[in-house]
């Protein structure tokens, strides 16, 4: 998969912000030569609206239409968009018919610069007075982006949209198109939002050769900071010869990608420091739970007591353990992981009052939350840094920290209550 022939990682595209952002430009304006229209926006457009993450910034039912029901027959798409104070914007798209701005901060795997999203908001506010203004931030991973008015996007939620014009429009598009977006799907599987097939492989090969791959890894990338559990590879390191360092050398420039990829993907350390969590630390006895490679997940045992209640939920949307309730972890940006807690898609009713019993118990619901097209709301999130994400230890000691917490203990107990009030409602 790695050694295939790829133009794109030959003029060595594939690791720089600007020519992503060139591609994003090119498929993102309506009259550009791919053949696509205005499929790529509407479709991006619509993947924004359905993160859960971007819930909260949907107002009421007639935002969420207004903006997929956005026509794309006068839309400018600018590059690099000089504001007033020097800095410059990634992407700005503007429609004076739909009176509405949309801002797209592309960040690669450099991090926000002080004020910046703000920076950029202020000036598009200026500029476009009267217009809706849709901030975007688009990262690499699910980076949260320092203004909270601003939606989330990541590359593999661009590679979802481009699976899906291959599958369905390719009879719309040249050949050279056709390939050409074929080529730039590939690179991002390949860098940022690997494919099911591409994890599976890698995590089937570091089961069967892990020690092997770690070594390989180890010795050709002197300057990863050597942890405890590194230290029996790094003993056996100095002990080999000549050689076989030469052969060790050899093999791994011959499949560099591949074998950075494996270590990296397919150690699978938070999901095996989550079962480790579950079956030796389950003091909580969860019950339910999801040992998922990405985002393990689970719910607290005393919200069975209210499983009749929390398990009344919408047709919406499934939700991750059949409860209305979860919590979930998650890698973040910067080596840490992520400790969320979200209300889930309960019926409307039902998750109204458990909202108002939240905010009597201290919690800040935003009105958008409180609406009918609501879906998730995040009430409490938490984060550590693990060190090394390859150390299933290391994974796992940041679990327990985060389970462990008074942060986290003070916000169960806080839910809890909220849950019997909601239960005590209902049952009178």
């Amino acid at each position: 998969m790695f050694k295939k022939f790829n133009p794109l990682k030959v003029l060595r595209m594939d690791s720089h912000e600007i020519r992503h952002s060139n591609i994003l430009a090119w498929l993102l304006d309506h009259e550009e030569n791919h053949g696509l229209n205005s499929v790529f926006v509407e479709k991006i457009i619509s993947k924004m609206l359905m993160k859960p993450q971007n819930n909260s910034l949907i107002t009421d039912s007639e935002f969420f239409l207004q903006i997929l029901g956005l026509k794309f027959a006068d839309w400018k798409v600018e590059r690099e968009k000089q504001t007033s104070k020097k800095r410059y914007i990634d992407l700005l798209l503007s429609s004076e018919d739909n009176k509405t701005v949309i801002i797209i901060e592309n960040k690669f795997y450099s991090s926000q610069s002080a004020n910046q999203l703000n920076d950029y908001l202020n000036y598009v506010e200026t500029e476009y007075p009267g217009y809706t203004i849709i901030p975007v931030f688009l990262t690499l991973l699910d980076e949260e982006p320092a203004n909270e008015l601003y939606w989330t996007l990541n590359y593999a939620d661009v590679a979802n949209v481009l699976e899906f014009i291959l599958q369905f429009y390719k009879e719309s598009i040249s050949e050279e198109v056709f390939v050409f977006l074929k080529n730039y799907l590939a690179v991002l599987h390949e860098r940022f939002a690997p494919d099911p097939e591409r994890l599976l492989l890698a995590e089937e090969i570091f089961e069967s050769y892990g020690e092997a791959i770690t070594y390989l890894y180890l010795l050709n990338n002197p300057g990863i900071k050597f942890l405890n559990h590194h230290q029996p590879y790094k003993l056996q390191l100095k002990n080999i010869s000549g050689a076989e360092e030469e052969w060790m050398r050899k093999a791994y420039q011959a499949s560099k990608e591949a074998i950075d990829f494996i270590y990296t993907e397919g150690s699978l350390t938070l999901k095996k420091a989550f079962e480790r969590f579950i079956v030796e630390d389950n003091q909580k006895k969860v019950l339910r739970f999801d040992a998922s490679k990405s985002s393990p997940s689970f719910t607290h045992p005393e919200w069975e007591y209210h499983s009749e209640i929390l398990e009344r939920l919408t047709d919406k949307a499934p939700y991750w353990l059949k409860l209305g309730l979860i919590i979930f972890l998650k890698r973040a940006a910067n080596n840490r992981l992520n400790i969320i807690i979200e209300v889930g898609n309960l019926e409307y009713d039902i998750r109204l009052k458990l909202l108002h019993y939240l905010e009597q118990n201290g919690y800040s619901i935003k009105p958008s939350s409180k609406s009918s097209n609501s879906m998730y709301t995040r009430i409490f999130s938490d984060q550590v840094e693990v060190k090394d994400w390859t150390s299933v230890d290391q994974v796992h000691t940041a679990i327990e920290q985060l389970t462990n917490s008074d942060q986290f203990e003070s916000n169960i107990k806080r839910i809890n209550n909220s849950v019997k009030m909601l239960a005590k409602e209902l049952s009178e």
